[in-house]
């Protein structure tokens, strides 16, 4: 029984094996992928769509509008009477204070403004992704590192405990041995437990069907910091007025509200309209006496009329009023806008800089306390230092690598960063 048992579950757990599909993607990949597939990309798409439908219906607005009718009756008195009549009716507006034209130039713009908040929206979600990539890589490489040192943790076991079973070295110098080994193996659980929870985290931002396990393509590992070069802060915030459509999605805010202006202004303004139709009616009265069919004939009419507004209780002055507040208001919030998006960049290049100096200096320390840890390990097994200075020497060396590897991939980080901004290549 209980080998039926274990049969099930084999067999269940290779199901569920089966069932999930493994998907190898680059970063180049992964923004792809998430620009058709994130929810709050396709939510800021059909936000988009929207505008584009108001901007139609914008443009329908200057058309004519047609419609036609049809009516017939049978009346019973003395006699009995049948009519009938078909119309087409037709109304043009020719003007209305600009109105439609205002309302269409508006349409417009908030319909090219939705476009840029896409690429806005593709531009957060493309930072939280190369974040997420570029951790895993981090951890990827740091579990690189740590395999390393396990190693030459389990050597170092292994030939103390011969060495303690024939009195070479101390009980404490054992313990310390096998302490150590047993502290690099949790420490490579611990960052596998982590490079799942960043692929997790990547999934998501993807918006992956729970079936799909993604498996992210590795990077150079030799990247040396003196690769690396930074432009210049002006060039920086050329590009980045370009490219970034922060700039422009505010500019518009002003230029929305500049419209509803205009469109305020309109109720102030006659409204010239067009009307024109034409019908036809004829009808027949059935008595004792032989039908008689009465005759209305072809009517057509063409009126053009103008309104103008007089008294609506103040709404219309109110409403201007409003509208040229919030003009003032978009003016203010795109002057402030302006300002923070430059220090924001300011503040980015800066940190840009802090970074690849980070970057070198981890870097130095790094392969210094490397080669120097090496050296260690070397004397160790010779006798030459004690087993608490080859694991002090160990613990420097981890500790110098753990700064060089969060410096590197925070400088990445960095750099990716810009370069959405101002409109690079995303490539590791």
């Amino acid at each position: 029984m209980k080998k039926i048992v274990l049969i099930g579950i084999m067999g269940l757990g290779l199901m569920a094996a089966e069932a999930q599909d493994t998907v190898r993607m680059s970063l180049d990949s992964c923004l792809r992928y998430a620009h058709q597939h994130n929810l709050q990309v396709q939510s800021s798409v059909l936000s988009q769509k929207s505008s584009e439908n108001t901007l139609t219906g914008a443009k329908m607005r200057f058309l004519p509008t047609v419609s036609a009718s049809a009516n017939g009756g049978l009346s019973w008195s003395e006699s009995t009477t049948h009519s009938a009549s078909y119309g087409v009716n037709g109304s043009l507006t020719l003007f209305n204070g600009l109105s439609n034209l205002r309302n269409y130039q508006q349409s417009k713009v908030s319909a090219e403004q939705s476009a840029l908040k896409v690429q806005q929206i593709e531009n957060s979600i493309d930072v939280q992704i190369i974040s997420a990539y570029l951790t895993i890589l981090m951890n990827r490489e740091k579990l690189s590192y740590q395999q390393e040192v396990l190693a030459t943790s389990r050597q170092q076991k292994e030939e103390g405990e011969l060495k303690y079973n024939v009195g070479r070295i101390l009980e404490s110098d054992y313990m310390l041995l096998d302490a150590n080994h047993t502290v690099s193996e949790v420490e490579i659980s611990n960052t596998k437990l982590t490079i799942m929870d960043n692929i997790l985290a990547l999934e998501t931002l993807l918006c992956f069907d729970e079936r799909t396990v993604l498996e992210v393509e590795g990077s150079d590992d030799t990247l040396k910091a003196a690769a690396y070069t930074i432009m210049p802060r002006d060039t920086m915030l050329a590009q980045a007025h370009r490219t970034m459509p922060d700039w422009q999605i505010s500019e518009m805010d002003v230029s929305i509200a500049r419209y509803n202006v205009g469109l305020a202004q309109s109720a102030f303004m006659p409204t010239v309209s067009l009307n024109a139709g034409t019908s036809y009616n004829k009808g027949s009265v059935l008595s004792d006496n032989p039908v008689s069919t009465i005759n209305g004939g072809l009517n057509t009419s063409l009126t053009l009329g103008v309104s103008l507004p007089l008294l609506n209780r103040g709404s219309s002055i109110t409403q201007l009023k409003q509208s040229k507040l919030a003009l003032q208001q978009a003016e203010l919030q795109n002057q402030q806008t302006q300002i923070d998006l430059e220090d924001k960049l300011d503040e980015m290049y800066i940190n840009l800089r802090l970074a690849l100096n980070r970057f070198r200096s981890t870097e130095a320390l790094m392969s210094a306390y490397k080669a120097s840890y090496e050296v260690y390990v070397v004397k160790y097994a010779e006798g030459a230092v004690t087993t608490v200075e080859m694991l002090q020497q160990q613990e420097r060396y981890l500790s110098a690598l753990n700064d060089y590897l969060q410096s590197k991939y925070s400088f990445l980080l960095a750099q990716k960063q810009l370069d959405i901004y101002t409109g690079k290549e995303i490539k590791l």
